[in-house]
């Protein structure tokens, strides 16, 4: 076990030494080393517990909500994710002080407190942005170019230990890095990140994880695989505007993850025929008609009204 600090005020000792008839564990600085032993039963446990200070904050996210969108004929993958966050570290001993906070940044202490958040994202990623329930959060940076696209958020308010925050970010992207269109019929593959959140140097955990691939409308025989393991898959279907029947959406389920699993992809294949790509144009196209002619029908009603009779 390494930790951050010599200071390790209290730790299990076990009664009998090692294999190497040592105390156990044996301490190097901040190396704490249990072991190694001899012959041991099947199966055999051992508790041990070690209480040490830990300065950074502690990242859950219970709930992140995470869709990707493909539009075929934009040429754009455009992603939106949602997050509720709650930082784990420990909590103030008492009220927060907005004085106390703003003079603490001359002297920079070690506090919990989670101060921002930042997402690498894919090059080429554009048109960013980052909302919470209150609207639109002007703080956060974003850098761009050939070699890098950051995206560097800071929340509306510290999050000290116990507190929780939720928002939304998201970013387009050109569909040409992520889709590949195979040589035979017309078959499509998309292969996109699982994970694409805040990358902290104390990392982030994810309680619950629903990613949503939504794919043009006129998809079919999609497939998907990925090495990160989730606990549902479901194929269902997103409604919006201009769509006719609706989009296909391959939606996934996972449970407990780290953020060590966003260097693992999703791989989505589907068929798409050219005839679908015209549902939407030849929706429109109707709608104008209609329009112009309900638009027609109102105006050759005869809706005026007739000289009246002369009385005697």
């Amino acid at each position: 076990l390494k930790f951050p600090t010599t200071d390790i005020p209290d730790y299990t000792v076990l009664p009998a030494a090692n294999a190497d008839g040592k105390e156990d564990p044996q301490r190097q600085g901040t190396l704490f080393t249990y072991g190694p032993y001899g012959e041991v039963p099947a199966g055999a446990a051992e508790t041990v517990a070690v209480r040490y200070e830990f300065t950074k904050p502690l990242i859950h996210a219970s709930r992140l909500e995470r869709d990707i969108e493909v539009s075929h004929w934009g040429g754009n993958l455009a992603t939106e994710e949602r997050y509720w966050l709650v930082n784990r570290a420990a909590a103030l001993k008492n009220h927060f002080s907005r004085v106390a906070y703003q003079q603490s940044a001359y002297y920079n202490p070690p506090t919990s407190a989670l101060k921002e958040l930042r997402f690498p994202l894919q090059v080429g990623s554009l048109n960013p942005y980052f909302t919470d329930d209150i609207g639109n959060v002007s703080t956060s940076r974003w850098r761009s170019n050939a070699r890098e696209a950051t995206l560097e958020l800071k929340p509306r308010y510290p999050l000290f230990g116990g507190w929780k925050y939720s928002f939304r970010v998201g970013w387009d992207a050109e569909l040409a890095p992520f889709l590949r269109k195979l040589k035979q019929g017309d078959a499509y593959v998309l292969r996109v990140p699982f994970l694409e959140g805040p990358k902290q140097a104390e990392g982030v955990e994810y309680e619950r994880v629903e990613l949503r691939v939504v794919l043009p409308e006129g998809a079919k025989n999609i497939r998907y695989t990925t090495t990160v393991p989730h606990t549902a898959a479901a194929i269902t279907t997103h409604r919006t505007f201009l769509d006719t029947a609706g989009r296909p959406t391959l939606h996934l389920t996972a449970l407990n993850l780290v953020d060590e699993l966003r260097d693992r992809d999703l791989v989505v294949a589907y068929d798409y025929p050219p005839a679908a790509a015209f549902r939407k144009p030849v929706a429109v196209f109707v709608a104008v008609l209609a329009v112009f002619g309900a638009a027609w029908a109102v105006g050759s009603v005869d809706v005026s009204i007739g000289r009246r009779g002369k009385t005697q």
